[in-house]
């Protein structure tokens, strides 16, 4: 939620609130002031009577609003007022009024004064205020919001393209960040923040990938110069058989080293976003050439590859390392995979799976793809292979799903629409 828009609910949620406590404390105080005014010009209306009864010794009652009685002393009391409702034959129906009953001595006699004037009915308070009430806050509410969204226009623009800005900078770009000054102080702050921190940030990414791209050049190197010398090692004739073991075993540390530096130049390459370029990959037909290129090993495994396609699944990414995911699963099923047993591949529009048999579970499934975590002690494995698929499905949003049931390994690759 934008800051704005939480500004304006948080303006609209209390405002209700201000609005119910004013409606009840504004009608109350109104109640009672209007009750205190209409009591003084009650009290001023029967001090007449008693001047004009006391000048004319009679009083012509207007009833229901100024009547004079004569009552007995023991009934005299003091001033007092109160609402009571007087039935009204016109309109068949009780109406409120406000009373004062005074007392006063005549020639000693003694008169009660009743005045009493018609009330507002407290319905009729209730909806006239509340009205009122609505109507003020409600231009309040608008006129807030006009001024909210008018600041937003002076001094939250230039803040909303340097936000921009942020989102479309790539460390991978030579342009450099360029934040433009927005004339507020703390937002000019922290532009000078975010800047200082991207240079850096950009110093470290360039340091990072020209160490990766260096490393895996210069170590390459070697290790393809200590592959020539065992092969040149093992056309020798005069070894013997512990030699030429160990030359064999130098030879397929080299080869999985090479391939270890390989896996970590891709996961670097992947973190460094270098691979931008995105097509509409088919997934379906990758599995299936990836299938064919694995003939070979197959049919020298004697093991079977079953694919139910239902429909095929598209997801836009970089070809190379939609190719490089299927490899990866592919060899890691058919590696853990018993000879004479069927790898079944199913493909669905959101969704495709790969299992293979296996006697029992994986332990720790959550760290099979952490880097150079292995299962098992095979020597074949570089421990980088799913680490890479994991590093490729989080690029692109996929989710994996890894179960085991009916003595299968099953790993599900979510389309990131699902």
């Amino acid at each position: 939620m934008k800051l704005l828009s939480k500004i304006n609910r948080t303006y609209l949620r209390y405002g209700i609130l201000v609005f119910l406590i004013a409606d009840v404390v504004i009608i109350l105080m109104s109640n009672f002031i209007l009750k205190e005014e209409i009591d003084q010009q009650l009290l001023l209306e029967a001090e007449v009577i008693a001047e004009t009864f006391e000048k004319n010794g009679n009083f012509l009652n207007v009833y229901p609003t100024d009547i004079v009685e004569e009552i007995a002393f023991s009934k005299v009391e003091n001033s007092s007022s109160k609402d009571t409702l007087i039935y009204d034959a016109k309109h068949d129906d009780l109406v409120p009024y406000r009373e004062l009953s005074t007392f006063k001595s005549f020639n000693g006699k003694h008169y009660q004064i009743i005045t009493r004037q018609m009330l507002m009915e407290f319905d009729d308070i209730f909806s006239l205020f509340t009205a009122l009430i609505s109507t003020v806050l409600g231009l309040i509410f608008i006129l807030v919001l006009l001024f909210t969204q008018k600041m937003n226009t002076i001094l939250w623009g230039t803040f909303n393209k340097n936000v921009e800005l942020l989102k479309g900078y790539s460390f991978s770009s030579n342009n450099q960040l360029k934040l433009k000054d927005t004339g507020i102080e703390e937002f000019d702050d922290l532009n000078q923040v975010i800047t200082k921190m991207s240079d850096r940030l950009e110093k470290d990414y360039r340091s990072s990938k020209e160490f990766s791209a260096n490393a895996a050049h210069e170590l390459q190197t070697p290790l393809a110069i200590i592959r020539n010398k065992c092969e040149n090692l093992f056309s020798e004739t005069n070894l013997n058989d512990e030699t030429i073991q160990s030359i064999r075993e130098i030879y397929l540390s080299t080869d999985r080293l090479s391939g270890i530096v390989k896996g970590l130049l891709l996961l670097a390459k992947i973190d460094h976003g270098q691979f931008n370029e995105t097509e509409e990959v088919s997934f379906s037909k990758l599995l299936k050439i990836r299938i064919d290129n694995l003939d070979e090993i197959l049919q020298d495994r004697n093991l079977s590859v079953d694919i139910y396609t239902s429909e095929d699944c598209r997801i836009k990414m970089d070809m190379r390392l939609a190719s490089l995911l299927i490899q990866n699963i592919t060899t890691n099923a058919v590696n853990h995979s018993p000879a004479s047993k069927i790898i079944e591949i199913k493909i669905s529009k959101t969704q495709f799976s790969i299992s293979n048999h296996g006697e029992t579970a994986i332990k720790d499934p959550e760290l099979i793809f952490k880097r150079f975590y292995k299962e098992s002690k095979s020597s074949k494995s570089t421990g980088i292979g799913l680490a890479l698929v994991k590093k490729i499905a989080d690029h692109y949003g996929m989710k994996i799903q890894y179960s085991f049931k009916n003595f299968k390994h099953t790993f599900t690759f979510k389309s990131p629409d699902c």
